[in-house]
């Protein structure tokens, strides 16, 4: 799987795509700010670059919270804003 963002890279119809291979998918299982038990899916993406971007998703609750690129995947993981999981409004829907 390594060489397929060196080939999308050349696909004409991509030349200004930004490319982000996933690199790893993980459940959490966390405790919301209300105590409430939270089920979040994990997305680490890498792209061409080398960066790192995370997206952390509640699917029940329908809502999620993505970091910015960073150099490194602990960065990443840090840049996520977590409290956007924890919207008090979703929770009443």
């Amino acid at each position: 799987m390594d060489d397929v963002l060196p080939i999308l890279e050349k696909v004409p119809f991509l030349v200004d795509a930004q490319l982000w291979e996933i690199a790893s998918r993980c459940r959490i299982f966390r405790s919301r700010a209300d105590g409430e038990d939270q089920t979040v899916e994990l997305e680490l993406s890498r792209d061409t670059a080398g960066r790192w971007m995370v997206v952390a998703r509640d699917e029940e609750r329908d809502l999620t919270a993505q970091g910015v690129p960073m150099p490194g995947l602990n960065g990443a993981i840090n840049m996520v804003p977590w409290y956007l999981l924890d919207d008090p409004v979703a929770a009443a829907d």
